[in-house]
Formats: structure tokens, sequence, C-alpha cells
């Protein structure tokens, strides 16, 4: 019972981990209502067919961990990795983005079983 009870700590920790959101800007923290959020996959991808990650925010290296960002509103380069299991092929995009305050939004692929063939960001 005891290692059961371990393992299933183990993995609610590293679900956990990979659903980090950190804050892009300088300064403190914004308001909901005077900043954006942009989601990508978490970074465990647990299986999914194709994994959204994102890389790079106005040049600036996003963690591993990290599934969200918090931005201020305006226009902003994102890079985003986009991996497709089956093939282990990975597509590379670059979006210019302009975004609103209070506004959430999530990096969604266009893929094929064999590769990305496109990242957009949608707003909620």
């Amino acid at each position: 019972m005891g290692v059961k009870l371990r393992t299933g700590t183990m993995f609610a920790a590293l679900l956990l981990a990979g659903c980090v959101t950190t804050r892009v800007y300088d300064g403190p923290p914004l308001p909901a209502s005077e900043r954006a959020i942009v989601r990508a996959d978490p970074a465990i991808s647990a299986g999914l067919p194709v994994h959204v990650r994102l890389r790079q925010v106005d040049g600036r290296e996003i963690s591993l961990q990290t599934s969200a960002v918090e931005l201020v509103p305006g226009a902003h380069e994102l890079l985003v990795d986009c991996r497709v299991a089956e093939s282990g092929s990975v597509g590379r995009f670059v979006l210019e983005v302009e975004l609103v305050a209070g506004a959430e939004y999530r990096l969604v692929a266009t893929a094929t079983v064999r590769n990305c063939e496109a990242v957009e960001l949608i707003r909620h």
C-alpha cells in the first residue's frame, strides 16, 4: 500500500511540475484585467499525439516546465515547437501576435501523422 501511495504522489508531483505559469514581464504582478495569458501543452505530454511547446517570448527563453505565460498586452513574437509523436518530427514556428488585456489564448497545432503544418494562437 505504501509503494502505491508513493508512486501516486510522485506521479502527481510530475504532472504539477509540467503546469507552471511564468510571468514574462518586468515589474509587479498585474491583475488579470491588465495582462494576457498564452497557454501551450503541459511539459509532460502523457502520450499526446501532438505536443506544442512555447520556447521563447520576444527572444526570452521559456523553461521546459512552463506550460503558460503571463504577458503585457500588445505585440509579441512567440517561438513555438510542435512535435508529432508518431513520426518524431519537430516543426519550429515563429508567430507574430497581438495580445489583448484580460484575454486568454491557446497555442493550437494543425498536424498530420507525419508533421506539424502550422501553429496558431486561438483566443478563448
